[in-house]
């Protein structure tokens, strides 16, 4: 156990911290698994050896320098179809936890799990669902973002501690992020979904702007016009408009 976070209302109110781990995702997944606990749990780490990402990504830190953290969630309320909402909801918390630090304009949301400062990731989401009958039990919400970390082995990440030269408590910044999560859980939870996914398409990384991408079928130049009712990202393609799923496109620089 580690100390709870008193400020949100329901998320963080039964905090596990591990020195280091193979995935705080696995480590939930697992822990779920064998006890039925309560939503909000938090499992975080200073150092993931396997952190998991989109495509089968490892998700490589420097210890003790990042958010890695795992949140549960029971939205029994959404249809399996609606899961991608998840997505949108932690990926705006993101933006608004971060926004308080970076001119929000730079920020942006890159379908399907990433956000962006300008054209650099500064952090990872991965959400992990289970099934009951047509809905969903549990969601394990895995958050990486790059706090103080100030070198990386690609050119294209960042973190909020070179975007502003400042060093963060990574703790406040954690119970922050849980505060906004819930903002925008009770939205959802509220049936607010369209003003969500308005809000998603606003910070969608290229969206209406053309681009190189590909696809199966080769290199391709399309634009992006949003996502559709199950989280599918849209283009339009030499004149046509193509739906795809998570694997099925790439983006080029």
């Amino acid at each position: 156990m580690h100390k709870i976070f008193a400020k949100p209302l329901f998320l963080g109110k039964k905090v596990i911290f591990l020195p280091d781990c193979h995935s705080t995702n696995d480590e939930m997944s697992s822990m779920i698994k064998k006890e039925d606990f309560s939503e909000g749990l938090v499992i975080y780490t200073d150092h993931q050896k396997s952190g998991k990402g989109q495509r089968g990504n490892v998700w490589l830190d420097e210890p003790g320098k990042n958010v890695l953290m795992s949140v549960l969630i029971k939205p029994s309320y959404l249809l399996i179809s609606e899961q991608h909402l998840l997505n949108v909801v932690i990926g705006l918390s993101v933006i608004r936890t971060l926004a308080e630090h970076i001119e929000e304009k730079r920020l942006k949301l890159k379908w399907p799990n990433d956000v962006l400062v300008d054209n650099n990731k500064i952090c990872g989401i991965l959400v992990e669902n289970t099934i009951k009958g047509d809905k969903l039990e549990n969601s394990v919400i895995g958050t990486g973002i790059n706090l103080n970390q100030k070198a990386f082995n690609l050119p294209t990440a960042t973190s909020l501690a070179i975007e502003t030269d400042q060093v963060f408590n990574r703790e406040d910044f954690m119970e922050k992020l849980l505060i906004d999560i819930e903002y925008f859980l009770l939205k959802l939870k509220n049936g607010q979904k369209s003003l969500l996914l308005q809000l998603y398409h606003e910070k969608l990384y290229r969206k209406g702007e053309e681009a190189s991408y590909r696809d199966m079928d080769g290199e391709f130049s399309g634009v992006i016009l949003g996502i559709d009712n199950t989280g599918k990202l849209i283009v339009s393609k030499n004149g046509s408009f193509k739906n795809y799923g998570i694997k099925e496109i790439e983006f080029l620089s």
